[in-house]
């Protein structure tokens, strides 16, 4: 297949405008979620005709589930559309989230003392989370323990356009977003300063660094060899702190939510360092590919994957 775009993620020009992103969230505010994701249909469509690189990663992406599990949607370029669509309207119940209307979302949660043990115990830690699914509402999962906030460590450019309409649409919704391009000496003291407090700290565990792509290690995915930081697992080590993971994802019932604990405390040395990172990673990414057999159609990953494809 060709066509795929090699660029890194972060390196490619952000599409959207900050007066769109405010126009969807004022016409949820005033119209309502329908009304919303009608005007959003065509800017979706729009986005799946210009961005090929992204409807072939997408395509991509789902001949390899199909490989692993045959008994997920057949790979076509509709399905690919439906993740389009499914990404846009789950913003919409991102509004719902940072406007504070949780009711509406029907809840369930799998495996969540994995979550609260660390909680009631005023212990901080790492929540790896993905782009499956829809981290935001998984907020509820913290909704009902005062005191709990979450830190959520993102690239500069990706995430301000973001951050500052939350801030003008709710400045009060509580949800800390740490902009930087990389993890640094100064970036860790200050993590180590919140999960101390007993603070989480939300990274990504399915992006690779934006200036440092040689922090990485490969893991087995869906059949594949594929590139996975080592960001959470260093971090987790440095703050001495618990790794857990973290996915959220859309059903017919409402929002389904997962937890699973990686580590309790991560070490390593010089001479096994490589090793550890190499199993953290395959264990994550076994956490990743549950999830998109169960999910494929909220892969939300929109660049190429896999460094070679077929």
């Amino acid at each position: 297949m060709t066509g795929f775009e090699q660029k890194h993620w972060a390196k490619k020009k952000e599409r959207g405008s900050s007066a769109g992103i405010m126009f969807m969230l004022y016409t949820f505010k005033f119209l309502g979620a329908g009304i919303c994701k009608l005007f959003m249909s065509p800017v979706l469509l729009y986005f799946y005709c210009f961005n090929r690189s992204a409807r072939w990663a997408l395509y991509d992406f789902l001949k390899k589930v199909k490989q692993q599990n045959p008994a997920s949607p057949t790979p076509s370029q509709w399905q690919v559309l439906k993740i389009f669509f499914n990404f846009g309207f789950g913003i919409v119940d991102r509004m719902s989230a940072w406007q504070g209307n949780l009711n509406k979302f029907k809840l369930t949660k799998e495996n969540s003392e994995v979550f609260l043990d660390l909680v009631q115990a005023k212990q901080g830690g790492i929540i790896m989370v993905s782009h499956v699914g829809n981290f935001e509402i998984s907020k509820m999962a913290a909704q009902d323990h005062d005191g709990v906030v979450f830190n959520v460590f993102m690239h500069t450019k990706n995430a301000q356009k973001f951050s500052q309409a939350i801030k003008k649409f709710n400045p009060d919704f509580e949800l800390s977003i740490i902009q930087g391009d990389g993890l640094n000496i100064q970036t860790a003291m200050a993590l180590k300063e919140k999960v101390d407090h007993g603070e989480f700290v939300v990274i990504a565990g399915d992006r690779i660094p934006v200036d440092n792509e040689s922090a990485v290690v490969t893991a087995n995915f869906l059949g594949h060899q594929a590139e996975f930081p080592i960001g959470p697992y260093v971090l987790a080590k440095v703050l001495g702190c618990p790794l857990i993971g973290l996915f959220c994802s859309r059903s017919e019932q409402g929002y389904h939510v997962i937890f699973e604990s990686y580590a309790k405390q991560l070490t390593f040395n010089k001479s096994n360092r490589q090793e550890v990172l190499e199993a953290c990673a395959q264990q994550y990414a076994d956490s990743l590919t549950r999830q998109v057999n169960k999910t494929p159609l909220q892969w939300y990953n929109f660049h190429q994957f896999w460094k070679h494809h077929d």
